[in-house]
């Protein structure tokens, strides 16, 4: 095994060295859901690409945010229909092309007696949602009692609860397995993928009229040190929320990076009983909080506020942010264990405005810069921003689709397919190892590190496996996978020092809501 994951580094390092002197097409910025996208659709489209992801794939905002995709609902309070029916085809392409990493998911929204004003707006979305997506394949939302809504979520509190609507979204139970899926999908198209390799620049060349040409990108292999440059056509920058070296060589970026949002989630011991996820929308500015059943926990998100006064590399939740995020919903789930989370993550994301107020899921807006055109006077560089994880592949589609203009193929390069070609997820061996035991936590850890990128042992434990989110947060398992790790990969003891080290880190910064 050694020397078959030794004979993988060292083809990216020499295909590194390749196109440290060969220009390619595209190179992508950015490993989460809609860099991964980008790459795979550019890929499928015949242009060569080079993706790099400064930590693994869907390590940031990706795995951060809300799981529930709310296709359409939030769209109609500004009664953009076209937009809904946009939101509401996304969801059946997912739905489609990423079966089993997207699945449906009963939820539950509430009506309280307090929110009569919400409760009547959403009976009018969830009608004309229904009347928008007449062909979609989940059910048609209904309106329960409170003695049915209490029969399906026994934790709700019975005090003026009035019933509530059962509607059918999609939902991705581990956005990193998908943003990792998608990528690996690009790589068999023929896209290359480096990861825990940071961008440290933009190569630029002068132009005319006082103008610059992006020319490529240089680049630091964290965990090698290797140093190099890749000649490109065109860079794409898909980090979203933080590239701090980029962001000051592009000052059509500031205008972006103002509109940062800092995204809380925090895992609760699981709620007993309950099959559904709970919708609460309508608590001011902040917008709606979700609680979506998880294996083994309950997901609460998302609490957005102001970003300021903490390093992008290493933010966290306050302990205020995450008694702001949990307040409103202990009236109405007062079994729920309040006072024990399992963990508090915190995640950049760019969150343009939206007109009117903020109610339901997808608050997000993709944005599309092409920094030739933005007064810039910057070519070569497209960075796209915003969107969630319901608009990843029809924004990953509006990219490419510019980027093969710019490239002068738009004629030349066959039409996108993302929306009717699977995953291949659906036909390959089994992804993600579930692990019960030592036999097969080995079996894991192996499968992991040979055939989807799991460099680190933060890679395995926080987004190969589930063990991040119990109770004790991998601690348990931290011993077994290290030396199964270092047995593959070749590690002496300050490099598994050094992993053990990262993987404490990451746990400080999920624990640090219950100091700061």
């Amino acid at each position: 095994m050694l020397d078959c994951v030794t004979r993988d580094l060292m083809h990216n390092i020499r295909q590194n060295r390749v196109y440290s002197s060969l220009m390619i097409d595209v190179v992508v910025i950015g490993g989460g859901v809609l860099g991964a996208s980008t790459a795979r659709d550019a890929a499928l489209r015949g242009l060569s690409v080079a993706l790099f992801e400064a930590e693994d794939f869907g390590a940031g905002a990706t795995s951060h945010g809300a799981r529930v995709l709310g296709a359409g609902l939030r769209a109609l309070e500004t009664l953009d229909f076209t937009r809904v029916r946009e939101q509401l085809h996304e969801r059946e392409v997912l739905l489609q092309f990423a079966s089993p990493l997207v699945v449906p998911l009963p939820c539950l929204i509430p009506f309280y007696d307090s929110n009569l004003l919400v409760q009547a707006r959403l009976r009018a979305s969830l009608a004309l949602t229904d009347a928008l997506g007449f062909d979609k394949s989940l059910p048609l939302h209904q309106i329960l009692s409170a003695a049915e809504a209490r029969e399906r979520e026994p934790n709700l509190s019975p005090r003026g609860l009035g019933g509530a609507a059962l509607v059918w979204e999609a939902s991705v139970p581990n956005p990193a397995r998908l943003a990792l899926e998608i990528a690996l999908d690009a790589q068999a198209q023929g896209a290359s993928l480096y990861t825990h390799t940071r961008v440290d620049g933009l190569r630029l060349r002068p132009a005319a009229r006082r103008r610059e040409n992006v020319e490529g990108v240089c680049w630091t292999n964290l965990l090698t040190g290797e140093e190099g440059e890749t000649p490109a056509a065109l860079v794409i920058n898909a980090t979203g929320a933080s590239l701090p070296d980029v962001d000051r060589q592009v000052k059509g970026l500031a205008g972006v990076l103002a509109m940062r949002r800092k995204c809380i989630s925090v895992a609760l011991p699981a709620l007993q009983g309950g099959r559904d996820a709970l919708l609460f929308p309508g608590w001011g500015d902040d917008g709606l909080r979700s609680v979506v059943p998880c294996p083994g926990f309950s997901l609460l998100g998302t609490l957005e506020t102001d970003f300021a006064g903490q390093s992008p590399e290493a933010l966290y939740a306050t302990g205020r942010e995450v008694a702001a995020l949990l307040h409103p919903l202990r009236e109405y789930l007062p079994e729920a264990d309040w006072e024990h989370p399992t963990l508090a993550l915190a995640a950049l994301r760019v969150s343009p405005p939206f007109p009117g107020p903020p109610a339901l899921p997808d608050t997000f807006l993709p944005l599309v810069i092409d920094h030739a055109a933005s007064g810039d006077g910057l070519g070569g560089l497209i960075s796209a921003a915003g969107g969630s994880l319901l608009s990843c592949r029809s924004q990953a589609e509006e990219v490419v689709d510019l980027a093969c203009r710019k490239l002068g193929r738009a004629l030349s390069t066959p039409a996108c397919r993302t929306s009717v070609l699977p995953l291949s997820a659906g036909t390959r061996t089994t992804p993600g190892i579930t692990f019960h035991d030592e036999s097969t936590l080995a079996a894991a850890v192996q499968y992991s590190v040979k055939y989807e990128q799991c460099h680190t042992l933060n890679d395995f434990l926080i987004r190969r496996s589930s063990r991040f989110w119990s109770p004790d947060q991998g601690r348990s398992s931290v011993s077994a996978v290290l030396g199964q790790m270092a047995a593959l990969l070749g590690w002496d003891p300050s490099r598994q020092a050094a992993e053990v080290k990262a993987w404490e880190a990451e746990s400080a910064l999920s624990q640090a809501f219950r100091v700061l």
